[in-house]
This record gives structure tokens, sequence and C-alpha cells, in this order.
């Protein structure tokens, strides 16, 4: 993932490598574990991790994240939420 300073300076932008393609609609009921989904909507969804900082997540696996004391602090969260989010297509895949 490539991580860039956004120009409020309170954000991270966190963009993968390769495009992913999130399915939004299976959070609309249950948030990833150890998010709480905030908003949801055909095009992306708002979590807030353990640590309070609110993740955006799109479709594409672009996010912003908000609230965050340090760049290392947006890296531990966006790979947080990238890991929960395969582990959960990989078990849609199983089934």
């Amino acid at each position: 993932m490539l991580f860039k300073l956004c120009s409020d300076h309170l954000s991270v932008e966190a963009i993968p490598r390769h495009s992913a393609s999130i399915d939004l609609e299976q959070m609309k009921d249950q948030a990833p574990f150890g998010h709480e989904l905030m908003l949801w909507t055909p095009h992306f969804v708002v979590l807030r991790n353990r640590d309070g900082n609110e993740i955006t997540l799109r479709r594409d696996g672009r996010m912003i994240i908000r609230n965050v004391a340090s760049e290392e602090v947006a890296h531990k969260a966006a790979n947080e939420i990238m890991e929960v989010v395969a582990s959960i297509s990989d078990l849609k895949s199983t089934r």
C-alpha cells in the first residue's frame, strides 16, 4: 500500500498497489470483527476500530484513515482492515 498525508494533515490516505474488489454489501449487516460500522453506502463504508480511528473504505480498497496520531498508526489500521476484509472474502469463497 502507498500512504500519503491528506491536505488537512489530520488524515492519511491508503492506496493499494493493486486495485481490490471489496464486497461492501457483506458489511451492511455486520461490521468486520473489531470494528464498528458507522455508515454504509453502496460505494463506501465508514468504520471505527478499537483505537477510535475512523476508516473510510471504498470498493477499490482505497481508504482514508482519520483520527490518527501518526503515520505508523494509519499503517496499522489500514493493514488490519485489509486482513479482516481478506479473511471475510476467503470465508465467503469457501462456502
